[in-house]
């Protein structure tokens, strides 16, 4: 593992907060990402970046930063969860935060709007802004989460502070899965593990459409690979999901193959 330690600040005694970026050749998403982080009001985090051995430049501007980032690691891995794992192993804070390269704050308050309430949940999520060529809206997200919520949906990790802990008792994201195991993460703590959680009202970062879920395509595997993890974790919720998500989709499915509405990927 090659880590890179010189010349970065000391990282805090019960520092609050690690925002951790996973980064591949998108130096200029990173560079937009790292902006928004040094930016925030509120400054009692530490930062980590754990970049996939890039060859586009991103190391040498990681590099330059010198004690603006805390911990620094460059080097091959097997996909974003393994690289989110690797910063998880690493981080001090009490709670973390993924905001991946590519993603940003939504401005110079919005660490401080969710760190705010730190301390009165395991788990705290704030709304989302999702961005692409041509606008920005923003998705809100509800105070009470169930397992009918949980179906169709999950919580945006750039915007949610999660107690370190959980990790230790609930494990890593699993590595078997390439696009649901933050999904699968929320699962089991919030339905699985009764953890605690609070909803914030405030919009906490900007989601950028280039990534991977986002990718034409990937519906179809976030729909297999939930179907996949709740037929072997959660067989009684497993058909309940199944004949709901028929009963919302199927419908709609019919339409767009009689051109009544677009078809989507």
């Amino acid at each position: 593992m090659l880590e890179e330690n010189n010349n970065h600040k000391m990282v805090k005694d019960n520092v609050l907060i690690s925002i951790i970026t996973i980064n591949l050749n998108n130096l200029n998403g990173l560079k937009n990402t790292v902006d928004s982080v040094l930016s925030q009001s509120f400054q009692s985090f530490e930062y980590i970046v754990i970049d996939g051995d890039s060859i586009d430049g991103s190391i040498d501007y990681l590099h330059s930063l010198g004690s603006s980032l805390n911990r620094l690691i460059s080097e091959k891995d097997n996909g974003i969860y393994d690289a989110m794992n690797k910063g998880i192993q690493i981080a001090s804070g009490q709670y973390l935060l993924f905001l991946n390269s590519g993603d940003c704050f939504f401005n110079g308050d919005s660490l401080k709007s969710i760190a705010e309430v730190s301390g009165q949940a395991e788990i705290i999520y704030g709304n989302m802004a999702v961005a692409d060529n041509h606008n920005t809206r923003i998705q809100y997200y509800p105070n009470r989460l169930n397992k009918r919520y949980f179906m169709f949906d999950t919580l945006p990790h750039p915007s949610t502070l999660i107690r370190r802990e959980l990790f230790m008792k609930y494990g890593k994201y699993n590595t078997s899965y390439s696009i649901v195991s933050d999904w699968a993460f929320f699962l089991d703590t919030i339905i699985g593990g009764n953890v605690t959680y609070r909803y914030v009202n405030a919009t906490v970062s900007v989601f950028n459409l280039q990534g991977i879920s986002s990718q034409s395509g990937s519906h179809s595997i976030i729909r297999k690979e939930m179907d996949n993890y709740l037929s072997a974790h959660y067989r009684v919720y497993y058909f309940y999901y199944k004949v709901l998500w028929s009963i919302r989709y199927y419908p709609k499915r019919i339409m767009q193959k009689i051109g009544l509405i677009p078809e989507y990927n």
